[in-house]
This record gives C-alpha cells, sequence and structure tokens, in this order.
C-alpha cells in the first residue's frame, strides 16, 4: 500500500476548512450534504491516523465526535444557522491546530 506523503496529506486539514468557511453563506441543502461527507471523511481519517499512531487518545475521541456529528448517514441537526456556524468555526480551527499531528 502507498504510503501518503506530507504534501497529499495537506488535502485532509485543508477540504474540511474551505468547505466549512463555504458553508457559512446561505446555500442549498445539497451543499450541506457534501461538506458533511468531506468533513465526516476528514474527520475518519485524522482519528485513523491518531488510532494508528498510538498516541493523542483525547484527539482521537475528538474527531471520531466530529466524524459523527458530521456523519451523512444519519444527520444530526441543530435547527440554527448560528449554532452550526460557531461549530464550524470550532471544527475549522480543530482542523487546523491538528494539521501537523497526522
Amino acid at each position: 500500500m502507498k504510503k501518503i506523503n506530507a504534501n497529499d496529506k495537506k488535502i485532509f486539514w485543508l477540504s474540511p476548512i474551505v468547505v466549512l468557511a463555504i458553508g457559512i453563506l446561505p446555500l442549498p441543502i445539497g451543499y450541506y450534504t457534501l461538506s458533511r461527507l468531506v468533513v465526516c471523511a476528514c474527520a475518519i481519517y485524522f482519528a485513523h491516523s491518531f488510532y494508528k499512531g498510538k498516541k493523542e487518545n483525547t484527539n482521537l475521541w475528538l474527531f471520531g465526535f466530529i466524524a459523527v456529528l458530521y456523519n451523512p448517514i444519519i444527520p444530526v441537526y441543530l435547527y440554527e444557522k448560528f449554532i452550526w456556524v460557531i461549530v464550524n468555526l470550532i471544527t475549522m480551527y480543530l482542523f487546523y491546530k491538528n494539521k501537523e499531528k497526522i
């Protein structure tokens, strides 16, 4: 299996930040489903990296929670756009903060 190099890993922290930043705008529901898919997949990648590295147990659980929160199959509804904006900003910060650890 091919190992992912540092430049290829950039997509796993940059793409959720970009889709969440765009998601602050009022867009059709289809975009939010796509953003859930991107954020969930990247959170699973982060969680797997922390699990495989046997370090950062707190981050493993944190990104596991993010994956569940943003999962597109059984969506979590917070019903208020303002709450989602706050959650998105926190999620963007967490992806950016942990980009070097994966």
